[in-house]
C-alpha cells in the first residue's frame, strides 16, 4: 500500500502545482489587463536597455505624451510592450521628419541662396572672386570617392555673409544648371590658392572635386580635424553633433533627416537649400569657435596649420594611386594556402576526433582532453601561445590558425576588393586614426594596410615600367626616446652609430659589446626592456616575452631603470605632469594628449595606471607621428618636383613611393635626404633604411637595384616578353657573371 500512497500523493502534488500555475496565469493575464500605460512605461524604461533604445523610448513616450503618436490598433487589447514602443519610434521618426523639414523651410534665412539660374550664377562667382576664404562642401550621391559623384556645390562667401547651394544633379523637376557650366564657373574659384578654403571632412570633397577635374587650392581649414586637436576624445566628429554640443546649435544628421537616400533623391530644392546651406553655415561658425580655443594654446594652432591641413592634400595624392593587385600570383597561392589549410585541418580532427576546430565550445575540452590542463579559454594570445612550445598539436593548431586568418581576411578576399572602375584597390586614410595623432588606414571606406602581415604584402606590386621606393625609420621611437630622456647610453650609441640594442645590452648585462650582438638573449631582452619602459609593459607580460619568470622579469626591469636613471626619471615626471594636468604635450607642445582619467578620484587604482602607462606612449608614439606626418607633406613635395613619382602608401613608420624604373642614384638619394632631415629629434641623429622593389615586402638593397640583376635588366635587355621571363633571363645573366668573375 505504501507505493501507492506514495503515488496518489506525487498526483495530487502534480495537480496542485498545474491548478497553481493556471492561478498565477490568470493572476497575471488580469494584472496585463489592468496594467495602465504610465505603468507599462515604468515598467519598460526600467529594462536593461541598450543606450540607442533608451533613448528612442523616451523619444515615443514623449511622442504619445504630446498626442503625436498612439498605440498600434492591432496591439490595442494587448499589453504594451518594448517592441511595439520601438515600432511606433520607426511611424513618430517618419513624421517628426517631415515636419522638421517643413519647418527647415520654413525658417531658410535669407541669406541662403538656391542659385538655379546663370545670372545669379555669375553673380554669385563675382562676389567669391573678392573674398579672402570661403566654406566649401560638396553633396553627392554618396560616400563612395570612387564611385560616387557630385549632385550640387555648396558655399559660403564669408565677407559677403552668403551662404549658397547649387544643385547640379538632383532628381527633380524643378529648374537645376548643368553641370559643365556650374565646373567652367567654380574651377578658377577653387583653383585660386590666394582665397582660403575650409571644410568639415575636407579630404572627402577634395577627392570628389578631383574627379571632376578640379585642383583645390588654398585648403586653410577642417573643422573636423581641428577638433581632434582640441579633444581628441570625442565621442563623435561628425559636423552636426559638434555644433549642436558646442555651438548649441540643434542640427540633426544626414540620417536623421533622410535616411539612406542619396543626395540626388532629395528632388525638394528648397529643403535641399535649407539642409545644405546650414552645412556651410554652421561650418564657418564651428571654425571661428575652434580657432579661437587654439588660440589659447599657439604651439598647438601652428602644428595643426602647418602639418595636419597640408596633410589632408597629401593623403588625397597618396589615396589617389591605388594599388596594383597580383591576381595571378593571388590565384596560385591562394589555391595552394587553402590546399595547406585543409591538410592541416584533417590532420588535427583526426587527432582531436570529429568535431569543430573552429569551435571553441568543441575545441576547450578537447585540448583539456590532450593535456590534461583545465584551460581559461582557446585564446591564441593570451592562452594557447605560452604553451605552444610544450605541446605539439597547440603549435599545430596556432599555425592552422595563423593561416586560415591569413587567407581568410586578405589572400582570398584582396582580390576581392579591387575598385571595378579604376581596376585598382583603394584604402582610406585617417590621419588621426589613433587618439596619439598616428594614421590608420582602412575602415568601411578602403583595405586596412597597417596589419598586412608579409605574405598579404606580396599581392601588391609596382605597376609595369615601375618600382616601389621605400624608406622606414630606423628605431623611430627609441630615438624619441632618446631625445626626451637625454639618456647618455642611448645618444652614444646614436651618435656613434652603434646598435642601440646591443649597447644597453652591453650597459645593462656588464658583457664586451660584442657579446651581445644581433640573435643573444642580452640584445633580445634589452629590445624587449625598451618596449616595456615606453608602454608600461609589466613583469608578468615581459616573462611571457622573454620565456623568463615573472620574478627574474621584475628583477630585470629593475635593473634596467637603476642602470638607465634618465629613462626612469623622464617616466615618472609623466606620470607626476598628467596626474597634475590631466594631459600630456607631445614634442614642442604641438598636440596634446588628454587623458582625464588621471584627474578623476573615483577612478580606480588599474585605471589610475593605465593613464600613467598612456602618458608615457603618448608622448613617443604621439612625437613619432608628428615626425611621419611631417615628412609625409616633405615627400608630396618631392613627389611633385620628381617627373612621374606618386606617393604610394605610409605604415607606421614607413613610406613607399612609386617610381619610374628609371630612376637614378641621385633620385635615391633626393627621398632619402627627405626622410632623414625633414625632421629631426633634437640633437639625436635619424637613420632611413632604403629598399627598392617591384613587390612589397621583397625589397633589394640600393647597391643590389643599381648592380644587381636588376641593373642588368635595366641597362641590356629590352625585350616584351613577360615580367616573369625577364627575371629569369637576368637572374641567370647575373649568376653567370659572378661566376665567371
Amino acid at each position: 500500500m505504501t507505493p501507492k500512497l506514495t503515488l496518489n500523493i506525487k498526483a495530487d502534488d502534480g495537480a496542485a502545482a498545474e491548478a497553481n500555475a493556471r492561478v498565477k496565469s490568470a493572476a497575471k493575464k488580469k494584472a496585463d489587463a489592468t496594467e495602465t500605460l504610465s505603468e507599462a512605461w515604468t515598467r519598460i524604461l526600467a529594462m536593461n536597455n541598450s543606450e540607442s533604445d533608451q533613448k528612442r523610448l523616451i523619444e515615443v513616450k514623449n511622442g504619445m505624451d504630446a498626442g503625436l503618436v498612439g498605440r498600434e490598433p492591432a496591439a490595442v487589447s494587448k499589453k504594451f510592450s518594448k517592441a511595439e514602443a520601438l515600432r511606433l519610434w520607426r511611424q513618430l521618426r517618419e513624421q517628426m521628419r517631415e515636419s522638421t523639414l517643413r519647418k527647415m523651410v520654413d525658417e531658410t534665412p535669407d541669406n541662403y541662396w538656391l542659385i538655379t539660374d546663370e545670372r545669379k550664377l555669375r553673380e554669385f562667382t563675382l562676389l567669391l572672386s573678392k573674398e579672402d576664404e570661403i566654406v566649401f562642401d560638396v553633396e553627392t550621391t554618396g560616400v563612395d570617392v570612387w564611385n560616387d559623384y557630385i549632385v550640387g556645390h555648396v558655399i559660403t562667401a564669408v565677407k559677403a555673409d552668403i551662404h549658397a547651394y547649387i544643385p547640379t544633379g538632383h532628381k527633380t523637376d524643378h529648374k537645376q544648371l548643368p553641370k559643365e557650366l556650374v565646373w567652367k564657373h567654380l574651377k578658377p574659384i577653387y583653383e585660386d590658392e590666394r582665397i582660403g578654403k575650409l571644410a568639415h571632412n575636407a579630404k572627402f570633397d577634395i577627392h570628389m572635386l578631383d574627379r571632376d577635374g578640379i585642383d583645390l587650392r588654398g585648403l586653410t581649414w577642417d573643422t573636423q580635424e581641428a577638433m581632434r586637436m582640441l579633444n581628441e576624445n570625442e565621442t563623435s566628429f561628425a559636423l552636426k553633433n559638434l555644433v549642436t554640443k558646442y555651438l548649441k546649435i540643434p542640427s540633426l544628421t544626414y540620417g536623421d533627416l533622410f535616411g539612406q537616400i542619396g543626395f540626388d533623391e532629395v528632388s525638394d530644392l528648397k529643403v535641399a537649400l535649407a539642409y545644405a546651406a546650414k552645412d556651410g553655415d554652421v561650418t564657418l561658425k564651428l571654425r571661428n569657435f575652434q580657432r579661437e580655443h587654439l588660440a589659447k594654446m599657439p604651439g598647438v594652432l601652428e602644428y595643426f596649420q602647418t602639418v595636419e591641413v597640408p596633410l589632408i592634400k597629401t593623403l588625397v595624392y597618396m589615396e589617389s594611386t591605388g594599388f596594383e593587385i597580383d591576381k595571378e600570383y593571388a590565384k596560385t597561392y591562394g589555391a595552394e594556402m587553402k590546399a595547406d589549410i585543409e591538410r592541416m585541418k584533417a590532420e588535427l580532427i583526426q587527432e582531436f576526433g570529429d568535431i569543430n576546430i573552429d569551435s571553441p565550445a568543441q575545441l576547450k575540452p578537447a585540448l583539456e582532453r590532450i593535456t590534461g590542463l583545465t584551460l581559461v579559454s582557446t585564446d591564441a594570445k593570451k592562452v594557447l601561445k605560452p604553451l605552444a612550445g610544450e605541446y605539439p598539436i597547440i603549435e599545430k593548431l596556432l599555425k592552422y590558425k595563423g593561416m586560415n586568418k591569413l587567407y581568410s581576411t586578405y589572400i582570398g578576399v584582396l582580390p576581392e576588393l579591387i575598385d571595378p572602375r579604376t581596376g585598382k584597390l583603394h584604402t582610406n586614410f585617417n590621419q588621426n586614426g589613433a587618439k596619439t595623432g598616428r594614421l590608420s588606414s582602412g575602415g568601411e571606406s578602403g583595405v586596412n594596410l597597417q596589419n598586412q602581415p608579409y605574405p598579404a604584402r606580396k599581392l601588391f606590386i609596382a605597376p609595369p615600367g615601375y618600382v616601389l621606393l621605400g624608406g622606414d625609420w630606423s628605431q623611430q621611437e627609441v630615438r624619441c626616446l632618446a631625445y626626451f630622456t637625454q639618456e647618455p647610453t642611448l645618444l652614444e650609441a646614436y651618435q656613434t652609430g652603434r646598435d642601440i640594442y646591443s649597447s644597453m645590452a652591453s650597459e645593462v648585462f656588464g658583457k664586451p659589446y660584442e657579446e651581445c650582438g644581433d640573435g643573444t638573449f642580452e640584445r633580445k631582452a634589452m629590445k624587449t626592456g625598451v618596449l616595456a619602459s615606453m608602454y608600461g609593459t609589466g613583469p608578468k607580460t615581459l616573462g611571457q616575452q622573454l620565456g623568463i619568470s615573472e620574478k627574474e622579469a621584475k628583477a630585470f626591469l629593475a635593473d634596467f631603470f637603476d642602470r638607465l636613471p634618465l629613462v626612469k626619471k623622464w617616466i615618472d615626471e609623466n606620470t607626476k605632469f598628467v596626474r597634475k594636468h590631466g594631459f600630456v604635450y607631445m614634442d614642442g607642445e604641438k598636440r596634446k594628449r588628454r587623458l582625464p582619467t588621471a584627474l578623476d578620484r573615483k577612478a580606480t587604482y588599474g585605471q589610475k595606471s593605465q593613464a600613467d602607462r598612456q602618458a608615457t606612449n603618448a608622448r613617443v608614439q604621439g612625437s613619432s607621428a608628428i615626425q611621419s606626418k611631417t615628412t609625409l607633406n616633405a615627400l608630396y613635395q618631392l613627389c611633385q618636383r620628381k617627373e612621374d613619382w606618386r606617393m604610394w602608401v605610409t605604415v607606421h613608420d614607413e613610406a613607399l613611393n612609386v617610381v619610374p624604373e628609371s630612376l637614378t642614384r641621385a633620385d635615391v638619394a633626393d627621398f632619402e635626404r627627405t626622410m632623414v632631415n625633414t625632421y629631426a629629434f633634437g640633437n639625436v641623429p635619424n637613420k632611413c633604411d632604403i629598399e627598392i622593389s617591384r613587390r612589397w615586402g621583397e625589397g633589394m638593397s640600393v647597391t643590389e637595384f643599381f648592380e644587381g640583376p636588376s641593373a642588368v635588366y635595366r641597362e641590356d635587355y629590352k625585350t616584351d616578353e613577360s615580367y616573369e621571363k625577364r627575371v629569369r633571363f637576368v637572374t641567370a645573366n647575373w649568376q653567370k657573371r659572378e661566376e665567371t668573375n
